[in-house]
């Protein structure tokens, strides 16, 4: 009998070892359609233990390299099929809602009703959900089966808004909701998006427009171009009627990089672009015109050859080349143009981290005015109109977080649903850009750590969010040693001297690898050679634009870094850190363009950059002192570093990324 006992005592013991079943990872993919389906998953992820969320259209190829990072070996799809096996939850919002709630909880003690008529509202309730751990339901004329779902969960019912249903709890508004959220847990973090990015307007007409040419040219370069014969250009010429037009235009060659451009009648520049920001031999752009009618200019250059020099510019050009272009006209009901419809994904960052959505409805196409083509970035005169738009919402922002202990503010969206503010530049140039925009009256005066969430698209968004939230479950391997120093050229080696060699010692003794590119090896094929994007921290000081950083002047200009190429990486959760003109421009261009998006969606974390240039104290030294020193995560670092930048840096440096994320460092 003592030996049985015993045994009995041993078995209790040992069960309390690592004998259980291997813990589960779990992922749920979201189709990228209806926006309630990821307010249901974000209260589904939380009941899990809190479980990634990524969004899909029609493929999940994007994502293979987080699913085997992260280790995940369950799978479940909200809204539409997967390429996967996983547990589908398949039809309408409403129906999917009652679904989950029957599969995953067994009971709750409660269970937050959702109006779908009022997604504004259900966005920033859904928070509730996940810190009671309650099932969503989302009420559609359903209450019946609502309730009966309720009350085999034997769950008391919190309905939101306009739910005509029997409730234990009734929060009728935006103020009792906040106010409720704010009752039942400490806020530390603030998500804050734009619930109107899930309405694009209509579309009343369409034209599409083709044109074709050849080109044939041969030029040299040295000092100034010499044109030997032809010409490297054409230009088409494109009726823009009256009323609100989205115009888009696609535009290939056989050979060459591509220069397009496209103004109104009286010469001013509206949109352009180049193939090096877009892929081989393809350009894109797309421009707004508001009641701007005219015979518009495209204009097309082509070079093939090579182009560099700093001191002494010199190359050649030889093109015979096919051009095609595509124009696509849509007339739209408003000027109102959401390029990333995100506000979805803002209750599932801002619990991730002890926090509450603040919605707001402000936009920047409240600012568009009749007779105009393009937006701030070439337009000073609107700037007045989008500042009073960012202070109106920054106003009611400090009213929100009085009360909160929210150390974090995540911009969750793009440049037209939540704008930048514009300071003053004595800039003329609008191909640079005009004004200065910024995020920094988001922080309320550098109180609070900010950072956008901004991508090329929804599914990168996602993928960053779940990149940073769980960067301590995939941030793993010898790249995280790896610190890479980068510097230009055409004096952006006093970067690299007075900086980068100094530094680059603290870093190592610190317990870094370091490595340092400059001059001839920082052009894009050594630096791919050398691997120098597989590494925790690259830093890059030099020259730079909208499309391409990491410059080798000297040599070839194309042989530059640039988004069509950096978007093809395969990158680790990296923290790229750039002191460099331009890189982080938005506005007047395509998202998929930018070169710090490129690099977020080859997989960076975050990415800081400059949105205009910048001065030559433009300085990474106080924010690297505070992620690698301090300990600090980096939002709070990118913000102390306000504190000694000076202007035009102090207003153009922005953090693309999570501002709670902490990077890792040697110990």
């Amino acid at each position: 009998m003592k030996f049985i006992a015993l045994l009995t005592v041993l078995l209790i013991v040992f069960s309390s070892f690592n004998f259980a079943q291997p813990e589960e990872k779990a992922i749920i993919f979201v189709y990228d359609g209806d926006a309630f389906y990821s307010l249901i998953a974000t209260s589904l992820s939380f009941h899990l233990g809190k479980q990634p969320i990524l969004l899909f259209k029609n493929e999940t190829k994007r994502h293979e390299r987080f699913i085997r990072m992260y280790g995940a070996n369950e799978f479940i799809s909200i809204g539409g099929k997967i390429d996967l096996q996983a547990q589908q939850f398949l039809g309408d919002a409403p129906n999917i809602s009652i679904e989950i709630a029957r599969k995953f909880y067994g009971k709750a003690d409660y269970a937050v009703v959702l109006p779908y008529n009022d997604y504004a509202l259900s966005l920033i309730a859904t928070p509730i959900a996940c810190y009671l751990d309650a099932p969503l339901l989302i009420y559609k004329n359903n209450s019946d089966e609502i309730e009966e779902v309720c009350n085999e969960l034997n769950a008391k019912i919190i309905s939101i808004g306009n739910v005509s249903i029997s409730a234990y709890m009734h929060l009728k508004n935006e103020k009792e909701v906040y106010d409720y959220i704010k009752s039942i847990h400490d806020i530390e973090y603030i998500a804050i998006a734009n619930p109107n990015d899930a309405v694009k307007p209509d579309v009343i007409e369409k034209k599409e427009i083709e044109k074709e040419a050849n080109i044939t040219n041969l030029k040299i370069f040295f000092f100034i171009p010499f044109n030997l014969f032809g010409s490297d250009g054409k230009s088409f010429y494109i009726n823009v009627p009256d009323g609100i037009w989205h115009i888009e235009a696609n535009i290939s060659s056989s050979q060459g990089i591509i220069y397009a451009s496209l103004y109104d009648e009286n010469g001013k520049l509206i949109a352009y672009s180049n193939s090096m920001a877009c892929g081989e031999r393809k350009c894109y752009f797309d421009a707004l015109s508001i009641n701007h009618a005219g015979k518009y200019r495209l204009s097309i250059i082509i070079k093939n050859g090579i182009e560099g020099g700093y001191f002494i510019p010199h190359g050649f050009s030889f093109v015979n080349a096919g051009v095609k272009a595509r124009i696509v006209m849509e007339r739209v009901s408003s000027p109102r143009l959401p390029l990333l419809h995100i506000s979805k994904l803002a209750p599932f960052l801002a619990c991730s981290h002890n926090g509450m959505v603040f919605a707001t409805k402000n936009d920047v196409s409240k600012a568009y005015r009749a007779g105009m083509a393009g937006g701030g970035w070439n337009n000073a005169a609107l700037h007045p109109f989008i500042n009073k738009i960012v202070n109106e919402t920054v106003e009611k922002l400090q009213d929100f977080v009085n009360g909160t202990h929210a150390r974090w503010l995540a911009i969750v969206g793009d440049s037209n649903m939540l704008p930048m503010y514009y300071y003053s530049s004595s800039n003329n140039d609008s191909s640079v850009g005009l004004g200065i925009p910024s995020d920094n009256p988001y922080s309320l005066n550098f109180s609070m750590a900010i950072g956008r969430i901004i991508a090329f698209d929804d599914i990168d968004a996602s993928l960053l969010i779940a990149r940073s939230v769980f960067y301590n479950d995939i941030a793993h391997g010898a790249w995280r040693k790896r610190f890479v120093f980068i510097f230009g050229e055409g004096f952006g080696e006093t970067g690299g001297i007075f900086h980068q060699l100094p530094y680059s010692k603290i870093v190592k003794s610190m317990g870094f690898d370091v490595s340092i590119y400059g001059d001839f090896r920082n052009d894009r094929h050594s630096l791919e050679k050398n691997n120098a994007f597989n590494a925790s921290y690259i830093e890059y000081e030099g020259h730079g634009d909208w499309f391409w950083m990491f410059s080798n002047i000297y040599t070839n200009y194309y042989s530059n870094v640039d988004t069509a190429h950096a978007k093809n990486y395969e990158m680790n959760p990296s923290i790229v850190l750039t002191a460099a003109c331009l890189t982080a421009r938005i506005d007047g261009i395509p998202l998929n363009e930018n070169i710090g998006l490129a690099f977020i969606h080859a997989g960076a974390v975050a990415f800081i950059g400059a949105t205009r240039e910048t001065g030559k104290e433009a300085k990474l030294d106080w924010i690297e002192d505070n992620l690698i020193k301090n300990d600090t995560s980096i939002g709070e670092a990118f913000i102390l570093s306000k504190l000694h930048e000076k202007m035009p840096t102090k207003a153009a440096r922005v953090l693309y990324g999570d501002p709670a994320l902490n990077p890792w460092e040697p110990k």
